[in-house]
């Protein structure tokens, strides 16, 4: 779940945070997004997250928000949340193929739920929304400017985001499937294969 995502909007990051990025329409696990950590200060990370334990990187992109005090894995994790005006997930068509869907908010920023440490960051994972289970059955806890300070400071799960109205989902092409394709070809609407 949430294996790509997208932060194209370069001048909300601007009027918002007051942050310069290049616009990236497909974000894959070990690239470095834009990130705010408790304090809501800018950082930029990796996409991967290892336990401080592991000999080697295990690169953990998303962790479930309900195993996070749980696993061993996430132990002594810091709260953060990643920007972002969209997410891919791959649907099954009736064939059987998996096929791209993008997740949106009409290009509006939000923000994603995530966990941080030395190593990266990974994203949290709810169950989805009625509204999005037809996609997928689980899905980024994503928030507006406001929740996210419930998830930074109190670790408390938002489950119905009001960014929920505004969302919306398309098919897109399989151009998205390779991370080296990285412009606005990976988010335009496609009929399904």
């Amino acid at each position: 779940m949430c294996g790509r995502f997208v932060l194209s909007n370069f001048t909300d990051v601007k009027d918002f945070h007051n942050i310069l990025i290049e616009p990236s329409y497909n974000i894959a696990p070990s690239h470095t997004t834009l990130i705010f950590n408790q304090e809501m200060r800018p950082d930029f990370l990796e996409w991967g997250y290892s336990p401080v334990w592991a000999k080697k990187p295990m690169n953990l992109i998303n962790a479930k928000y309900e195993s996070l005090d749980i696993k061993p894995s996430f132990k002594d994790y810091e709260t953060c949340v990643f920007v972002a005006d969209g997410w891919f997930e791959w649907q099954k068509n009736s064939r059987g193929e998996k096929h791209p869907i993008f997740i949106h908010a009409d290009n509006e920023i939000f923000y994603f739920a995530g966990i941080k440490n030395a190593s990266g960051a990974a994203i949290v994972t709810i169950n989805a929304h009625p509204s999005l289970t037809n996609i997928h059955r689980r899905q980024p806890m994503f928030l507006d400017r406001l929740e996210t300070s419930f998830w930074l400071k109190d670790k408390q799960k938002v489950s119905s985001s009001s960014l929920l109205e505004r969302i919306k989902s398309h098919p897109v092409s399989k151009y998205v499937n390779s991370p080296i394709n990285n412009d606005r070809r990976c988010i335009l609407a496609t009929d399904l294969e």
